[in-house]
């Protein structure tokens, strides 16, 4: 009834010794050669694929899906403020498509030790603020519990600062902003994190946002933007355009535009290296699939 399988069926089974000597190690070797090509096929896949995920979530970790800012930090190196008061996290949480909405401020420094210094940005972050990803990379001590009206002077380090600024957990340390004056703070490590992605690991300390809105200067209500993490990354695009026009003609109490930017456009560096990956996917796929096809060509032609 099947032609095809009764061929299939007859070469594999075949005892005679003809068969024996020809078919059945031709058929062996163009089976090892297609199952070996298709498990690196897949291997490959397997790997590129998660590496891209695992540096995709580290960077939204530090960083969340899309950003609402002031639209002056888009040429900008301090950060500006603007406002974002709890009616506006009402609207935002009740956006179609928005599973979480948090504040945070941010303030550039120096992190000094008596024998290292090291330039780092003070993010300040409050209650509401999703800690999982910084709970989920814990190395020592713990992550407390920051607030936006209360400045405990703990803070979170990496374990690659820490390796660098020879800390530990418990240990003070002294920072220092720049300003009209110079201003200092001794803060005290809590918690070491270890993401492995060195870019933020060696940039960000988590702090309470009252005492980085203290640093700046701030009025009440005012940070330096919000972070969305959204049900689905398939829509960070159609999100983040459709916040945009909702944002376009809106300014605060202050007379401060707003700006909406995806974590993509924020690090398109970042993004652009990890789409870069694609290529090699294709490249192996391209090669494997020769090899197996070259593989299956030789053995029905040793067979025939």
């Amino acid at each position: 009834m099947n032609f095809p399988l009764f061929i299939a069926r007859r070469l594999y089974r075949d005892h005679s010794e003809e068969g024996q000597q020809m078919s059945r190690p031709a058929i062996v070797i163009a089976q090892a050669g297609i199952a070996i090509g298709l498990a690196v096929m897949l291997l490959a896949v397997a790997i590129i694929v998660g590496f891209k995920q695992q540096i995709r979530e580290k960077v939204i970790g530090f960083g969340a899906h899309i950003q609402i800012s002031n639209l002056n930090n888009v040429q900008a190196y301090d950060s500006k403020p603007v406002v974002v008061n709890d009616s506006l996290l009402q609207y935002l949480q009740n956006y179609p498509g928005i599973a979480h909405v948090q504040r945070y401020s941010v303030k550039a420094g120096m992190l000094k030790t008596a024998d290292a210094f090291q330039g780092m940005m003070l993010k300040g972050v409050g209650g509401e603020y999703d800690l999982d990803f910084f709970r989920r990379h814990l190395v020592a001590g713990e992550v407390p519990l920051f607030s936006d009206s209360v400045a405990s002077n703990r803070v979170l380090i990496s374990q690659t600062l820490a390796d660098k600024m020879k800390l530990s957990v418990g240990d003070k340390i002294d920072t220092y902003y720049i300003q009209e004056a110079v201003r200092a703070r001794r803060l005290q490590v809590i918690g070491i994190f270890q993401t492995n992605f060195s870019e933020y690991d060696n940039l960000f300390l988590i702090t309470d946002m009252a005492l980085v809105n203290r640093l700046n200067g701030w009025h009440s209500g005012q940070v330096s933007g919000a972070e969305l993490t959204l049900q689905d990354y398939n829509r960070l695009e159609e999100l983040t355009y459709s916040l945009a026009d909702t944002f376009l003609d809106k300014v605060d109490s202050y007379n401060q535009d707003y700006c909406v930017r995806h974590i993509e456009q924020l690090n398109p560096q970042i993004f652009a290296w990890l789409g870069i990956l694609d290529v090699n996917i294709w490249v192996i796929l391209v090669l494997m699939i020769g090899v197996a096809g070259f593989t299956m060509i030789s053995g029905l032609l040793i067979i025939i």
